[in-house]
């Protein structure tokens, strides 16, 4: 079976970049522009519904 190199090397690319992002604290969350008054808790719970979100978009885009 042939495969396009192109394409697997392309795939390649993103995992590499995806394992360098790092994992949303409060701390950073709070770094961002109307967000620097969040409790911890309240960044937490914003930190879960984001994750959720990107989770079913991504589920929704791949199908």
């Amino acid at each position: 079976m042939l495969v396009n190199k192109v394409r697997v090397d392309s795939k390649e690319q993103q995992l590499k970049q995806f394992r360098k992002i790092k994992k949303m604290t409060p701390e950073r969350l709070r770094t961002f522009e109307g967000l620097e008054n969040l409790s911890d808790k309240e960044a937490e719970q914003a930190i879960l519904a984001m994750e959720e979100l990107c989770k079913t978009t991504f589920n929704h885009i791949k199908k």
